[in-house]
């Protein structure tokens, strides 16, 4: 559940008009349906939209894969199921901003593997229910109780981790309610919350601006201030060359 850099993965299962998360699996638990150890019988003869995500820090979602398999009707996953789903997610370009930078994205349109884009599926990007939106927000309830490393201080003792563990429904309401500020009740994004995302994400990106293009100017004075000191050397070097030059022609003519 827990990969070699800390983070936590799982794969989700959307519902038919994919509005939500229907089910919830940790990468182990998906393993284990792959090789026939549990089954789908509520999936039995479907093609079922997945998404495997890698979870970071404060459970973010750093990368998201949307999949899809099929279950025959015994309930059982498709035997010939093989995609590289970490490899996809490793390898995948850039996806949306989720809060804490952009996520990694594979999906129909953006493989990675051009012959495994016929095994993805696009996911919904309108404002109101984004696919990846729904995925986040489903990841932030962490019902699978995932850990990424990222979460805990990793030097942290065995009374450390109990004391985590204890604060952690405060931290899932915490989670909730930034949540609900931003998508709402029923998982809908909350324009009043874009806004002011958009009106922040705006003032920041001005900020920068501003003092890159101040720097800029300030670098640009210099560089005028020093050719001008510049300048005016080479003019007193000249006239002092200009007025040896003069000195040297007199004697040559045998002027005093």
């Amino acid at each position: 559940m827990i990969d070699q850099d800390g983070y936590a993965e799982a794969v989700l299962l959307f519902d038919g008009q994919l509005s939500a998360i229907e089910r919830e699996f940790t990468s182990d638990q998906f393993e284990a349906l792959v090789a026939g150890e549990e089954d789908l019988g509520e999936y039995a003869a479907s093609v079922v939209r997945a998404v495997f995500v890698v979870v970071g820090a404060a459970l973010s979602v750093r990368a998201a894969v949307f999949f899809t398999f099929k279950v025959n009707e015994a309930g059982n996953v498709d035997a010939h199921f093989n995609l590289p789903l970490r490899y996809l997610a490793d390898n995948a370009g850039p996806g949306p901003d989720l809060g804490t930078g952009e996520i990694r994205l594979a999906c129909r349109g953006r493989c990675p593997v051009p012959w495994h884009s016929v095994n993805l599926w696009e996911p919904r990007e309108d404002a109101e229910s984004g696919s990846i939106q729904i995925v986040q927000k489903a990841v932030w309830r962490n019902r699978l109780a995932l850990k990424p490393w990222g979460m805990l201080n990793r030097n942290a003792t065995a009374g450390d981790l109990v004391l985590e563990e204890n604060r952690s429904p405060v931290r899932r309401r915490q989670l909730e309610g930034r949540l609900t500020e931003t998508f709402g009740e029923q998982g809908r994004v909350s324009m009043e919350g874009l806004i002011r995302q958009n009106n922040e994400r705006l003032t920041e990106v001005s900020d920068k601006y501003r003092n890159e293009m101040a720097q800029q100017q300030q670098g640009y004075l210099e560089q005028i201030k020093n050719c001008r000191e510049e300048i005016r050397q080479l003019k007193s070097a000249l006239r002092h060359e200009q007025e040896r030059s003069r000195r040297l022609q007199a004697l040559l003519r045998g002027e005093p």
